[in-house]
Order: C-alpha cells, then structure tokens, then sequence
C-alpha cells in the first residue's frame, strides 16, 4: 500500500471531513473495503464523532474482528441526509482509490439509522460497485412511509443483511421489514436480523456481535 499509516487517520476533501481506519494487523493484500455512514447524532465538523458509534466503536473494541480498511465520511448536517452529499461521497472515494489500493470487488457499505437510509439509497448511485449492504436501524422512502417505488429492482442484484430493533422508538422495524420484503419480492437476496426488546440502538448488536465481517467477506462484485 502506497500509505504506511495504520489507526484512524484523519483526511478533508470538498469540505467533508472523514477518517480511514487502516488495520495494524497483516489483512488481505489487496485488502477488502467498507464505506460506513454514520447516524443523525454525529454530523458535525470535528472530524471524530463519526468513528464513536458503530463502526468505529466496533473497531476499537475487537479490531480483530474487522480485517478490513474503512472508510467515515463526516456529514457537516444533522438535517440534511446522505443522500444530498453524493458530491462529497464520490469525492472522498476517488481520493481513497489513490491513496489506500484495495480490492475493488471487495467493497462493503453499511451505515447506522441516517446512514441506513443512506446506505439503502446510494447503495448503487455512488461511484463504487459494491459487493454487499447492511443496513442498521435504516428504511427507505418517505419519512413515515417508507415507501419507495422501484426498490425492489434497485437492489435486487446487490446481497443486503439488514439489522434492526423490533422496539425502534425512532425508526420502526417495519421500516427495514419493507425494504427487505421488497427487495425478497423482485427476487434479490435480502435477510433481516431483528434484536427483541432493543430500542433504536440496534448498531452496538450489529457491529459489535453479529457476523457482519464475515458475511460480507463471503461477498464478491459480480
């Protein structure tokens, strides 16, 4: 790799903050890559809180685990959602494409509630072909609908393993039930794991004790 750093290194690009985690440990060479986005709570413009929860906590607390480098944006909104800083995001991959190689049939998106939103939404309209999705605590559609026309058929070709709290004060399981059940429809592969008795903070179960990381690696672009 052309970068020697490892941990949590910090990088700008259009005006969007975000860190790349690079394992200490030997990984894969090239190794696989994930692009997390993450929820309402830490937009911002300090460049860290994004790598605090989910992800980034994961990370930290077992990096074992996580044999991959990740990529975390830093939206400066908490009102705006993912989806209106396409811009940014491809900016910020193109930038990571140069400076940490990787293996380009070997990336992964997920992100927690506005970056489950966001993780559904750009799943196929950013610059990156993706070879599997998870969404936490995310939906799609309308706020309160959750209705999308077409998602099914969006989707259908892309692996998807979504994650939500069945007591989701803020955004309900059904929510995620409908994405998963519309894209099972169109005749994708989707799965739901649903956490009895967790409120909105499913991302801790995700990202902490599921088999996410693997799932994903058992994953390729076709």
């Amino acid at each position: 790799m052309q970068e020697s750093l490892t941990g949590f290194i910090d990088r700008k690009v259009e005006g969007m903050d975000y860190q790349v985690y690079v394992p200490r440990f030997e990984i894969a060479s090239p190794p696989p890559i994930i692009l997390f986005l993450h929820g309402r709570g830490e937009s911002g413009t300090d460049g860290i809180k994004q790598s605090a929860i989910g992800l980034g906590h994961a990370i930290r607390m077992n990096s074992a685990r996580w044999p991959f480098i990740a990529v975390m944006p830093q939206k400066p909104s908490a009102d705006k959602l993912w989806p209106e800083y396409r811009t940014e995001l491809n900016a910020i991959l193109e930038a990571v494409e140069s400076q940490f190689p990787h293996d380009e049939t070997r990336r992964y998106l997920t992100g927690l509630s506005q970056g489950g939103n966001g993780t559904i939404v750009l799943a196929t309209e950013l610059r990156w072909k993706f070879a599997a999705i998870a969404p936490v605590c995310g939906w799609s559609g309308a706020y309160g609908s959750w209705i999308e026309s077409g998602l099914g058929e969006r989707l259908k070709d892309l692996p998807m393993w979504a994650f939500h709290g069945d007591d989701d004060p803020v955004i309900p399981v059904t929510a995620s039930r409908y994405v998963v059940e519309e894209v099972k429809k169109a005749g994708g592969a989707a799965e739901l794991t649903e956490y009895p008795q967790v409120g909105h903070n499913s991302w801790d179960s995700a990202y902490g004790q599921s088999d996410m990381p693997q799932w994903f690696l058992r994953h390729v672009v076709k």
